[in-house]
């Protein structure tokens, strides 16, 4: 800048001064490469996220400058193990979201939990979000404190060991809280076995959820946790209803959990098999639905979308949906990848045989209404398969054909571009959104290399004139074990717009590298 000292108009400081404060937080967003507003509290794996650092020195550049960028970096916490226990005050109004652990990944020394922590979390007027990932049982002070936060709208609790004393809370409690997230398990760098919950852990979330239940609009909870006393828990305001992870213990059908959810729009049912358990009862096939149960219709009249995993194509729930669905996605979820186990690579999800999947597309066809389908295979899909959808829901806007693949080195087809694919696809007037969870052999072994997906992904949309998005999944690219067991929302996808065709026609692919041969083990179909 030597030419232009002394010349103010021209200092980057002062132009981003006189920029709007939204085009600021553009430049933010920009800098950090990736907006995680809505991510960074996913992050279970026990690593800090430091996003925010490339930002750090933009707003040391001059006063004004970092009152303005403050609010951005300040925006998320984490609590740690320091001489200062807690957050300067000076920054409390800032705080939008905390992460609450008992370690961190650059220091093995546990963090301790203050009571200068739980002084402190009711005075953030700004906070919104809270995720708690903790190994021990989580001190009731903690839940007391956060329950007095005043904008508390999101409150999650991964690996939830709520088997301290009996909790209660006042009818003040969580006035603000809509979204609750329960489940007994997380991803992390020292994962911990758990295959028992005590009555007054069950007991004690009976009463969290009895006190919320009133207010929360998205409820996601583990099936671990659910006991009869849910059945009496009302839900006047809930939208969205999932449960994951485990079968409850004793089991509910589906239409007795959703019968005080008369609001709801959104049903996820995704259990697992539980590896912890011998007990075939609790492995896949799951029946979800009941022969003599209410019509979902009856129970959720604005019922819109719902998501199964690992059930029987002859499941009574298929018959229970109500012709106003618009989205089905029948998935095949996967535990946890639990490396304590003798065996964590047991194939025990569910995915849909030849047979199975025509079972299931005549039982819903009495969906009319539907847009959005979603169906995991156990095989490739072919363009019989997908003309007998088109036959039922021609309608469709999105379309979701699962194939998961189980070996690392396992044959797959490199290259999708089959015409009878193309013209089972064109069948489909108003198809706008195709993926496919086909990982690409040679994206596996690189990373970088994408030029397989790339032609692929022009191929179909020159041809499909109505497409604006062909995506494929990648959640098998490298050797690494627990990149199998991911749950269905940690799947990574390469999605293609068809700003893909304004690019130069890639180049032809390098030789593939040598595949290390494995023996495929099949998985378990009905």
């Amino acid at each position: 800048m030597g030419p232009h000292r002394g010349s103010s108009s021209l200092r980057p400081t002062s132009f981003l001064l006189s920029l709007p404060p939204e085009i600021l937080r553009i430049i933010c967003v920009l800098v950090d490469g990736l907006d995680c507003s809505e991510v960074f509290l996913e992050n279970t794996w026990g690593e800090e996220d430091c996003n925010v650092s490339e930002i750090v020195p933009l707003s040391s550049t001059c006063r004004a400058l970092r009152n303005i960028i403050q609010p951005w970096i300040f925006r998320f916490v984490y609590n740690w193990n320091r001489e200062q226990e807690i957050w300067p005050e000076s920054i409390w109004d800032l705080i939008r979201q905390v992460n609450l652990r008992e370690r961190q990944i650059r220091n093995p020394q546990p963090i301790k939990l203050s009571s200068a922590l739980f002084d402190a979390l009711p005075q953030l007027p700004a906070l919104t979000k809270a995720t708690l990932t903790l190994d021990e049982t989580i001190p009731t002070q903690l839940l007391v404190a956060l329950s007095r936060a005043p904008q508390l709208s999101t409150l999650e609790i991964h690996r939830a060991k709520l088997d301290g004393i009996a909790l209660s809370f006042p009818k003040t409690a969580f006035l603000k809280l809509e979204t609750l997230i329960i489940s007994v398990w997380a991803i992390t760098i020292k994962p911990t076995i758990r295959t028992t919950h005590g009555a007054t852990e069950v007991h004690n979330v009976m009463l969290l959820l009895q006190c919320v239940g009133p207010r929360l609009k998205i409820l996601k909870i583990s099936g671990d946790l659910i006991s009869s006393m849910f059945l009496d828990v009302a839900w006047p305001r809930l939208e969205s209803f999932t449960v994951t992870e485990h079968i409850p213990s004793p089991y509910y059908p589906v239409p007795r959990l959703i019968s005080h959810m008369p609001l709801l729009r959104e049903l996820s049912i995704l259990f697992t098999a539980d590896l912890t358990q011998s007990d075939s009862r609790r492995h896949p096939p799951f029946t979800l639905g009941s022969v003599n149960g209410k019509q979902l219709d009856a129970l959720a009249p604005g019922l819109s979308s719902a998501r199964f995993s690992n059930l029987t194509s002859e499941d009574p729930i298929f018959a229970q949906l109500p012709t106003t669905l618009t989205g089905l996605h029948i998935e095949a979820a996967k535990d946890l990848y639990r490396p304590a186990l003798d065996n964590p690579r047991s194939f025990l999800e569910l995915p849909l045989n030849p047979t199975s999947v025509l079972r299931v597309i005549e039982s819903i066809s009495h969906l009319t209404n539907l847009v959005e389908l979603t169906l995991t295979l156990n095989h490739f899909p072919t363009s019989a398969l997908i003309n007998t959808v088109a036959d039922a829901f021609s309608d469709l806007e999105f379309l979701e054909l699962g194939y998961p693949r189980y070996m690392h080195g396992q044959v797959v087809p490199d290259d999708l571009r089959d015409q009878a694919l193309l013209d089972s696809l064109a069948r489909f007037p108003r198809l706008r959104h195709v993926r496919i969870s086909l990982d690409f052999q040679r994206r596996m072994n690189d990373m970088r290399q994408t030029t397989p997906q790339i032609r692929v992904a022009r191929w179909f949309l020159t041809r499909l004139p109505r497409l604006q998005t062909i995506s494929f999944t990648f959640h098998n690219w490298n050797a690494m074990a627990w990149t199998w067991y991911l749950p269905l929302e940690r799947t990574s996808w390469m999605t293609h717009t068809r700003d893909v065709l304004l690019l130069d026609e890639p180049d032809p692919d390098p030789p593939p590298r040598r595949q290390r041969r494995a023996t495929p083990q099949p998985p378990v179909s009905e």
